[in-house]
């Protein structure tokens, strides 16, 4: 990887275009997918578990990110009694002139744009152009009636925060959850709750009209609130897959916690920008 991704994408857009270009013609189909290059430095380790998270849907075996500086920050605030020394020492790096089965691919970050996976199809794969407003080629304007965000893949730290700025963008234009949408927002765990209510994201969330789902499994396995209940239903989610009926009969478009959170306001699949609701 090269490159920074443009404020309006997340590692939720690249594994969309990863499944798109390269999982849709069987690239990583039963291989270990590995990260790296200058431009994973960019991406927090959040990020880096939203790529890994998803190589499933990519059919891979897993998904690995190399180590780097950010690695050994993270790990030693977790294990301060271990030196930086001893953690160094337990990466495993891919051996010089290593040969990939399933060749090397350059992802440039900074051409990434913000995509939307068609229903029932993970690796159809739409990109957007958020300047385009609501229409999206090949999928043009798409009505919701259910916005999901959270879960395992979309409700980390990070996560909760892109939740929060398009919230406030969102209420300072005076706009709460589009009338007839029903948007949800499900905790990765109880430490991401507890920072969302540290942070005061919680209150904002509730006073747009989001309603909160607590850690757990949820719609991504057809359980909870947030499953569709009808073949007419639309749902645009930030999880990690869309095969049919898996979140009920209705129809499920993929996309990034920005877009999906986005969405929601808008009331139709919208890609995030700092004046999308101006």
């Amino acid at each position: 990887m090269v490159g920074r991704l443009d404020p309006g994408c997340t590692a939720k857009d690249v594994i969309l275009h990863i499944l798109w270009k390269f999982a849709a013609n069987s690239d990583t189909l039963d291989r270990s997918m590995e990260f790296g290059g200058p431009g994973l430095a960019s991406l927090s380790m959040d990020e880096r578990a939203t790529l890994c998270n998803m190589a499933t849907e990519c059919s891979a075996k897993t998904g690995i990110c190399e180590a780097d500086d950010k690695t050994v920050e993270w790990l030693k605030s977790r294990r301060s009694s271990t030196s930086e020394e001893d953690i160094r020492g337990a990466f495993v790096w891919p051996d010089e002139g290593a040969e990939y089965d399933g060749g090397i691919h350059e992802i440039d970050l900074s051409k990434i744009r913000p995509m939307v996976a068609h229903p029932g199809n993970p690796d159809e794969g739409v990109p957007s152009d958020p300047t385009n407003g609501a229409y999206i080629d090949e999928i043009g304007e798409v009505r919701i009636d259910i916005a999901y965000a959270g879960s395992c893949t979309a409700g980390k730290d990070d996560d909760f925060s892109y939740y929060a700025m398009v919230c406030e963008s969102a209420l300072e234009s005076g706009l709460t959850i589009a009338e007839g949408v029903d948007c949800y927002i499900q905790f990765g765990s109880k430490s991401v709750k507890e920072l969302a209510s540290r942070m005061g994201w919680t209150e904002t969330f509730e006073k747009a009209g989001v309603k909160l789902i607590d850690p757990g499994c949820g719609a991504c396995i057809g359980a909870g609130p947030g499953v569709s209940e009808s073949a007419e239903q639309v749902t645009v989610s930030a999880i990690n897959r869309n095969f049919q009926g898996r979140s009920g009969p209705g129809m499920l478009y993929l996309a990034s916690p920005l877009t999906v959170m986005t969405s929601a306001f808008t009331g139709k699949i919208t890609s995030w920008h700092p004046d999308v609701f101006s």
